[in-house]
């Protein structure tokens, strides 16, 4: 009977290790997964600066090139204004040469 006890004594001492050891190798798990957690949760707030910055420079961009298109809008038109005028201004003269060249004759 003292083996027996004896046997389970020492069965119990080695289920007492393994449980002891399987606890260290929860805690340690659990202290990784909490460090990945807090890896992760940094990762998608880097991530998430990156992506507003990335918003708005994006707006930026295109205020510049609507800006750039508006101004070149005014140019062209401003252009398009001075070629009218300078084409009756030449329809004009042409007309007076030739009212000139018909009185000289």
């Amino acid at each position: 009977m003292k083996e027996m006890f004896g046997m389970i004594f020492v069965k119990l001492d080695s289920l007492d290790q393994k449980v002891t050891s399987l606890d260290q190798k929860v805690t340690k798990n659990s202290i990784e997964i909490e460090s990945i957690k807090l890896d992760i949760k940094i990762i998608a707030e880097v991530q998430k600066a990156q992506m507003e910055q990335n918003e708005r420079d994006y707006e930026k961009i295109i205020e510049l090139i609507d800006n750039k298109i508006g101004l070149h809008s005014i140019i062209l038109k401003n252009l398009s204004t001075d070629v009218r005028e300078l084409k009756k201004n030449q329809e004009a003269l042409e007309k007076e040469v030739l009212d000139i060249k018909r009185k000289i004759g």
